[in-house]
């Protein structure tokens, strides 16, 4: 094949363009798509699907770059109509990225960062983030013995490697895989990758966007905002990509505005990021900005029919299929549950899922709101000695600890873990924590400490107040009894089978129904299944 970059340069003409798509040599339009990557549809993806829409099965198979080309005029067209034909363009890639995994070994130089690089986003659609990842880093491997280091800065000798966008899907795919440090790694290379604007920057600019989002997620503000302030310096995206190109920008813009109590603007960011059940791949986050700020300033019971909807849009998500997906879900639903008063179905997500360590900070809430100080010392306690927290959860503890052992009447303890709390905080702004306790117990602390009341100066006249938690709180024994109730034993049968007497089981019986407000067993079991002292329903044989 002959190489055309040398004779159409790095930036060809309008004209010279046209003439090699009329022309419908397909070597010079691969060598045109590795020139000008997004800016080729962008100005011609009539012209483009004109050329490449005649191509067969086998040609796009042998021809990946074209693939790729085709599935970016296709986006750029569905935007042109209003249309954003997510999905399609997301079918598109699952399927010939899957095609394109069996046969990596075949393609070399650019054909493989096209074929590869839909391969790594193929299998993280399906969920396979492992493999995904195990795609992506041969992929890297096979590039860096090709064609030399391409995780040097942009040079025009490896436009063909469509600089930094392996590395992005590579992130994004550890990202939701939950291994945000690995990701953070990748981002940063995706970076120093990428090129100038306006032809090699867009994987760098996704990129920036999503450190900035992890960095807000992770409480780290003000280094969010660098980011932020990074990506907008990045130069021009084009319009039909900038939803995806800035998403994650678009979220740490309105988490930061959440964790510092300002509604207004973080209501503002998140009409601008789009609802939850939009089909991108960090709708988990899109799903937790939302549910933080129903929780905070809007109506809870609505935010908890929202992430029900986010839910049914994306199916059923499991800890094994996205680490990260599910933790954001079930802390959107904890922190909801908090606000609308369920801290017995709090308590429950907890027992039912003991691997997102995460939970434990609103358990520890529940503890607190419900008067239950030592469970709320030692709920907090343990978790701040449990592995990496975020800046936001290492104050919310702090803060937990220090209400705890002030209504205890230790106000040493309470004085040094508020003192903990206000010198963990990312920035003097940072109030999200403190939003989730009574005023008068933070106006009372800082008092003590001799410091001024931190929600002082935030913008958060508008939040809901935190009420009392009420709790249903079941004996060991108690609970035995509930589920042998539940499985359809009499109280004669849970006797025996506890060992105990039928006069104990009754008597235990009664503090059940008294405890839940009750006078039946089915109303006893109705309301216990609601709170989530029960696990799910026993099966019947069929």
């Amino acid at each position: 094949m002959t190489d055309y970059r040398d004779d159409l340069g790095t930036h060809p003409t309008d004209d010279r363009i046209r003439e090699i798509l009329l022309a419908r040599d397909l070597d010079q339009v691969e060598v045109l798509f590795d020139l000008l990557w997004y800016d080729l549809p962008t100005r011609f993806a009539a012209e483009t699907l004109a050329v490449t829409g005649e191509l067969g099965p086998e040609e796009i198979e042998r021809r990946p770059r074209l693939a790729h080309l085709t599935m970016l005029a296709h986006q750029r067209q569905h935007h042109a109509t209003g249309d954003p034909g997510s999905r399609k363009i997301l079918k598109f890639l699952s399927t010939h990225g899957q095609r394109y995994a069996a046969t990596l070994d075949s393609f070399t130089s650019s054909d493989l960062v096209s074929a590869g690089t839909m391969a790594v986003i193929s299998t993280r659609l399906r969920g396979a983030y492992i493999e995904s990842e195990r795609i992506g880093a041969w992929v890297d491997e096979q590039l860096s013995l090709q064609i030399g280091s391409h995780s040097l800065p942009w040079a025009r000798a490896n436009l063909a490697a469509k600089p930094g966008w392996l590395s992005m899907q590579r992130g994004l795919t550890a990202t939701l895989a939950g291994n945000l440090d690995s990701a953070i790694g990748l981002y940063h290379r995706a970076y120093t990758e990428a090129g100038p604007a306006p032809l090699a920057h867009y994987a760098g600019a996704n990129a920036v966007a999503n450190l900035a989002m992890l960095a807000a997620y992770r409480g780290h503000l003000d280094l969010s905002r660098r980011w932020i302030a990074m990506f907008d310096s990045m130069g021009e995206i084009p319009g039909w990509i900038e939803d995806l190109t800035n998403v994650g920008a678009r979220i740490a813009g309105a988490l930061i505005a959440i964790e510092e109590g300002d509604a207004k603007h973080a209501a503002r960011q998140l009409v601008e990021v789009g609802p939850g059940t939009q089909d991108i791949e960090l709708w988990p986050f899109v799903a937790y900005a939302q549910s933080s700020y129903d929780a905070l300033f809007g109506n809870p019971w609505q935010g908890l029919a929202r992430l029900e909807e986010v839910r049914f849009m994306h199916g059923e998500v499991t800890s094994s299929r996205g680490a990260i997906t599910a933790e954001l879900l079930l802390r959107s639903e904890a922190r909801l549950l908090l606000r609308a008063q369920g801290g017995d179905r709090v308590l429950a997500l907890a027992k039912e899922h003991p691997e997102v360590e995460a939970l434990a900070q609103h358990v520890a809430w529940v503890h607190l709101l419900a008067g239950n100080h030592h469970h709320a010392i030692k709920t907090a306690a343990r978790a701040l000695q449990r592995g990496r927290l975020s800046v936001t959860d290492v104050v919310s503890l702090n803060l937990v600890l220090a209400i705890a052992h002030m209504r205890e009447g230790d106000d040493g303890r309470a004085r040094q873990a508020f003192e903990t709390a206000l010198q963990r905080r990312s920035t003097p702004a940072h109030v999200r924590p403190f939003l989730s306790a009574r005023p008068e117990d933070v106006r009372r602390l800082a008092a003590d400490v001799g410091v001024p009341n931190p929600l002082a100066a935030a913008a958060v006249a508008g939040r809901n107040r935190p009420m009392t938690v009420p709790l249903t709180h079941l004996t060991p024994r108690e609970q035995v009894v509930l589920e042998a109730l539940n499985n359809g034993h009499t109280a004669h049968e849970a006797a025996d089978a506890l060992g105990v007497s039928v006069s104990t089981v009754r008597t235990q019986i009664r503090s059940i129904y008294k405890k839940l407000r009750v006078s039946r067993r089915p109303q006893a079991l109705a309301r216990a299944q609601e709170l989530g002292l029960l696990g799910p329903p026993p099966q019947r044989p069929v």
